[in-house]
């Protein structure tokens, strides 16, 4: 939190408090972690692979690596086949859905584990078991285990698998090691050529609201972005999609068919309020894509005699929705004279919402303040024009950086922050010629941002942090270390 004295003479004292938590945790964390996390960011991230991808070629090349890489991780496909699994593809809302399906699941009695994507604060927060993320000393021991074996059979020093592809490879060794009763997986790009299509068999799978995004690797049509993300459809699943543009539900409606699955389109059927801030349109969706994914599985589970576990129910279902917890995505964070606004939208439809839910949440007599960041080849000036009617006070462009002691898990070799930099200030330019009246600056880090916001005014002041989830993870490494552990 921020010091109780919040003025200039007093200083950001939170900072100074952060880090201090940081050393000690860089004295007790387990030197086996910090080593993997480190050994971790020395493969080549999946942020390089998109930017050297080509759409095709090296993408239907990204499931051979894979398949190469499972096997000489010491697993089968056959042992896949075991994993009961739950699939979620989409462009605004996975995250939140995959959520969602796991606190229902979990509360019903199923032991769950859920693979997610980005991290926010730690890179162990991508592979929860029982909705916690896995200890550092099981992340270590998993680790260096897939690793060491990896490492052991490859054929050149470059013959190892990339960021993304490791991360996953070791999710699915967890869940089948751990035996969970599911696996809520969700999609990191696309889906027909994603890592997470390894899986050949699911009980049950979800589109959520699809958007123009990724469109290097994906397309930058409706429909070719409807068709890649459909590639997740497997025989015999029963996949649930949110309503999607006419062009998009043709596409999935031709691929349910040529894949042998079901396709249902679902009914916007949660009522309930919420005190969570998450836009009720949003939460209207996302939760009922969850709650009918959440009881097809539970249906299916129990017609295939494995009836340890009880029937769905409705009340707790919802009830598991209304308390679980996905941090960075519509986040509301006060702070003395402060308040943060925090979501991580980065495409035109979220960011449309975003704004709406920035000015339904803030009075027009505080000062606005706009922090923003964009990374891979999204095109800014799409987004900012939409947080143009706010009526910022002020604009303020920074990279992911949290402070000067950001932990390791939140290093960004393929995005060096002189590059980021680079690239805010070109956003400073697009945003000028957009908003003349708002006053615009690149800074280097989230904390120098909030020392130059306290040193313009006390007045009462609302901040919206916006444009990547990355961005969001280095903002919540100061403001709450703690919001990205658990749900």
């Amino acid at each position: 939190m921020f010091s109780s004295h919040f003025t200039i003479t007093s200083g950001f004292r939170m900072v100074s408090r952060k880090i201090h938590q940081l050393s000690q945790l860089s004295v007790d964390m387990p030197s086996s972690y910090k080593e993997a996390i480190d050994t971790l960011n020395r493969l080549q991230s999946n942020v390089e692979y998109i930017k050297h991808a080509k759409v095709q070629n090296n993408q239907e090349n990204n499931m051979v690596e894979m398949h190469k890489f499972l096997k000489r991780s010491g697993m089968s496909l056959e042992q896949l086949d075991s994993l009961p699994v739950i699939h979620i593809a989409g462009t605004n809302g996975k995250g939140t859905t995959c959520s969602y399906c796991e606190s229902i699941l979990r509360h019903h009695g199923y032991k769950t584990g859920f693979y997610s994507s980005p991290h926010l604060l730690e890179v162990r927060e991508r592979i929860r078991l029982n909705g916690v993320p896995i200890s550092k000393d099981k992340f270590s021991e998993y680790f260096w285990k897939i690793y060491n074996r990896l490492d052991k059979e490859k054929s050149a020093s470059y013959d190892m698998p990339l960021y993304f592809r490791f991360l996953t490879l070791m999710a699915l060794h967890v869940f089948v090691s751990e035996k969970v009763d599911v696996a809520i997986l969700e999609v990191g790009i696309g889906g027909e050529y994603d890592c997470t299509n390894i899986i050949r068999k699911t009980l049950v799978a979800g589109i959520t609201p699809l958007d123009i995004d990724h469109t290097t690797l994906l397309g930058n049509t409706i429909e070719s972005i409807a068709w890649n993300k459909a590639g997740i459809m497997k025989p015999d699943a029963q996949v649930f999609t949110a309503p999607q543009p006419e062009a998009a539900l043709k596409v999935l409606k031709q691929r349910s068919i040529e894949k042998n699955a079901t396709l249902e389109i679902i009914k916007n059927v949660y009522t309930e309020e919420s005190n969570s801030g998450i836009p009720r349109q949003v939460r209207k969706t996302n939760a009922s894509l969850a709650l009918a994914i959440s009881k097809a599985f539970m249906t299916r589970i129990n017609n295939n005699n494995l009836s340890k576990f009880t029937e769905f129910n409705l009340d707790l279902a919802k009830k598991c929705i209304e308390t679980a917890r996905w941090p960075g995505r519509y986040e509301i964070i006060p702070r003395k004279s402060f308040t943060f606004y925090l979501d991580g939208a980065h495409t035109v439809d979220s960011m449309q919402v975003c704004s709406d839910w920035f000015l339904s949440k803030t009075k027009e007599t505080n000062r606005r303040v706009l922090v923003f960041n964009v990374t891979g080849e999204r095109d800014p000036e799409n987004l900012l024009k939409l947080l143009v009617k706010c009526q910022f006070d002020v604009a303020v462009f920074i990279p992911n950086v949290g402070d000067d002691n950001d932990s390791a898990d939140q290093e960004d070799q393929i995005q060096p922050v002189k590059r980021q930099l680079e690239r805010c200030h070109l956003n400073k330019q697009i945003w000028t010629s957009l908003d003349g009246k708002s006053a615009a600056e690149v800074l280097p880090s989230f904390a120098k941002t909030v020392n130059y916001l306290q040193n313009q005014s006390f007045k009462e002041t609302d901040v919206l942090i916006t444009g990547s989830i990355h961005l969001i993870g280095s903002v919540m490494s100061v403001l709450d270390p703690t919001l990205g552990g658990s749900l």
